[in-house]
């Protein structure tokens, strides 16, 4: 007989809980997160249950340690999830109920299993994304406390080259001088520790053919190469192009009711990774592809106010991003001619 699990996994303890064929609930318990004891619950079913899990910040070691001892599980998606069992009344024990009743209809809207073996890169990856960000965010925080102060002439290469002992001399409190000076310290923390991660991903050797396709996009170097081809993990898992835009957030969802259309809904659905990288992409790229520079202006000057440079090098960026599926689908380098083709 077959039989379908639903996991609601926590940070401690996780209620599990077990129907049949037929939905009727067979058996149920809230265990504490250890892998023997859920796999000593599951032990009666032999290996006729099917599991299902929500993809919560902690699953990789349930999931790893089901599928190792042989169980089909899916990962269900969390947002998607919600938009189907969304309800005023949520407990550990429906939640677990439901998981297997959709797994049991076939409604579980799947998540993809990030292979075990990429993933300790893939997030090495992704905490270097995360300093950059951070540093980025230090480097404002310095600029508005100058703002502040009317000395707003300064550009962010002039702020990459200050040091404490301009700080001191600018005429700003004594109290501000000392801010300023610490986020500075925080910033060359930042930038030494992102400086040992490249050190370290720049020795490590890939001889996938689809990651030296990667090298050949324009304004792709070998760490933000290395982001992508592991933040996209199998290329075969995207159906179209259409699909792996949305995944990149390269595309602005659309609500519409009547005769009333809103753009930009759903921004945060998808890999903001992806975003970032491919972003990066477009930003140097235009340094160096004439080509590529002349169309983000083109489309920046269609646009007002600030943050059309902004809009265009989205643009931009989706235009990298088709290319990139392209080239890895079909297993051929950048070709600028088609891009624009």
């Amino acid at each position: 007989m077959t039989f379908y699990c639903g996991i609601d996994l926590h940070s401690k303890k996780s209620h599990v809980c077990v129907i049949d064929k037929k939905g009727k609930k067979v058996k149920e318990e809230n265990l504490n997160n250890d892998l023997s004891l859920i796999l000593q619950f599951l032990k009666p079913f032999g290996k006729n249950v099917h599991i299902a899990i929500e993809s919560t910040i902690n699953w990789y070691w349930i999931v790893d340690g089901l599928q190792e001892a042989g169980y089909d599980v899916k990962l269900a998606h969390t947002l998607g999830l919600h938009m189907i069992t969304g309800a005023k009344v949520k407990t550990d024990r429906r939640d677990a109920f439901k998981l297997a009743k959709l797994l049991r209809m076939g409604e579980i809207p799947e998540a993809y299993i990030y292979p075990k073996e990429k993933r300790p890169l893939r997030d090495l990856l992704r905490r270097r994304a995360g300093l950059v960000q951070e540093r980025a965010a230090c480097y404002s925080s310095l600029r508005v406390q100058f703002i502040r102060y009317n000395l707003n002439t300064m550009s962010l290469t002039d702020l990459k080259q200050f040091l404490p002992a301009d700080i001191y001399i600018m005429p700003i409190p004594q109290e501000l001088k000392d801010y300023c000076v610490m986020i500075l310290q925080r910033i060359e923390l930042m930038s030494n520790q992102i400086d040992d991660l490249d050190t370290y991903l720049k020795n490590v050797t890939l001889k996938d053919p689809k990651f030296k396709i990667l090298l050949t996009l324009p304004g792709v170097l070998y760490v933000l190469g290395l982001t992508i081809y592991y933040e996209i993990g199998d290329i075969s898992r995207f159906d179209s192009v259409r699909q792996f835009a949305s995944y990149c957030r390269l595309v602005p969802g659309i609500s519409q009711s009547s005769d009333k259309v809103k753009r930009g809904k759903g921004s945060n659905q998808g890999n903001h990774y992806l975003k970032f990288a491919f972003i990066q992409a477009a930003n140097i790229a235009v340094r160096y592809y004439p080509r590529l520079k002349k169309f983000r202006d083109k489309h920046a000057n269609k646009r007002k106010g600030n943050a059309a440079t902004m809009v265009a090098n989205c643009i931009l960026a989706h235009k990298i991003a088709n290319a990139t599926f392209h080239m890895l689908k079909e297993g051929v380098p950048f070709d600028e001619a088609r891009l624009f083709g």
